[in-house]
């Protein structure tokens, strides 16, 4: 048996030190890594005021709970302003005349303002010699309750072609 281990023992020693080569290589290696691993979490936590990740990560979680509550408030206040955005009277149609005859420069208009309902004002200035006079008339649904002139319902006519135009289209 003395024997068996002689013969074999340089062998087992050669084989157990190139063993322990390896393992120290790989060590190395490892070592190195988590290194570059530990410098770049280092580097990742570096002015965030948190001593380790999972508060890092708590908190960032908290910044992101509050952003969603805010922008669910942000949602609701544009659903409430896109709601009433329709209601404000954002078409226009004017028309410029000279109301007398005898002397011009259309000095005189009729302005129509209304909203995507069709509701508003027709303005109407009749500029003179001497006064100038502004009417105004309301519109509901597109009509006016008072008699419009020709130049209040043509200056009407331009302004809901404009609702039309901007409407979305049905299909």
């Amino acid at each position: 048996m003395n024997e068996l281990v002689k013969e074999w023992l340089p062998l087992l020693i050669v084989g157990t030190a190139g063993l322990t080569v390896l393992l120290f290589i790989i060590v190395m290696v490892q070592g190195v890594k988590l290194r570059k691993m530990r410098r770049r979490y280092d580097d990742m936590m570096n002015g965030t005021g948190v001593a380790n990740l999972e508060e890092l990560l708590m908190q960032m979680n908290l910044e992101v709970e509050s952003m969603h509550v805010e922008q669910e408030k942000q949602a609701k206040q544009m659903k409430q302003v896109l709601a009433r955005v329709h209601e404000h009277a954002a078409h226009l149609g004017i028309e410029r005349y000279n109301a007398f005859g005898e002397y011009g420069n259309n000095l005189s208009f009729s302005l129509a303002l209304i909203n995507d309902d069709y509701n508003g004002i027709v303005l109407t200035g009749i500029h003179g010699r001497e006064h100038t006079y502004v009417y105004a008339k309301p519109v509901e649904k597109g009509q006016s309750q008072y008699t419009l002139s020709p130049e209040e319902q043509r200056s009407l006519e331009t302004a809901i072609s404009k609702v039309e135009a901007h409407l979305p289209k049905e299909d």
